[in-house]
């Protein structure tokens, strides 16, 4: 069997976050959507760092701001800070267990919802609920899962 790179395989996984991240859901599960694209990043940032870095991160950042209509660069500036996050951590974070790692992607999604609120409102002030915080625990409760079918997929494709 020929091993291939996976930038198809990569590709398609960011596509497939980018999607769950847009698609539309009903008003009550709105608020507890996870960073379905962050954790994406995540993910192959900790699986393949000499791979997907910093500029992989801010450019799927970009891209979510094109598809959200949001300013243009919060997401990517997020982004690319946490991807440093995660490289930096990137030896630590793979001795953890999912549970761990899942306290810190509550940390990472927490940073990036700051991050983003700041910058918003920095150009323009909204009013945010308390219910702008829920996807750190809907983020953290749906890596364990997320971690393991990424995992899958990046074993079965061989993606390198």
């Amino acid at each position: 069997m020929v091993t291939s790179s996976g930038t198809f395989t990569l590709i398609t996984t960011v596509i497939i976050g980018l999607f769950l991240e847009i698609i539309p859901l009903p008003d009550m599960l709105e608020w507890w959507r996870p960073s379905w694209l962050l954790l994406t990043v995540i993910y192959w940032t900790m699986a393949l760092p000499t791979r997907v870095g910093i500029i992989w991160a801010w450019l799927m950042g970009l891209i979510l701001d094109v598809s959200m209509g949001t300013h243009l660069g919060i997401h990517g500036s997020t982004f690319a800070i946490t991807a440093y996050l995660v490289l930096n951590l990137n030896n630590r974070l793979r001795q953890f267990t999912l549970w761990q790692q899942s306290l810190f992607v509550v940390l990472l999604v927490g940073f990036d919802l700051v991050v983003s609120l700041w910058l918003e409102n920095f150009i323009d002030y909204r009013y945010r609920p308390a219910t702008y915080w829920l996807p750190m625990i809907s983020s953290a409760l749906i890596w364990p899962i997320s971690f393991i079918s990424l995992r899958h997929i990046r074993r079965n494709y061989r993606v390198q």
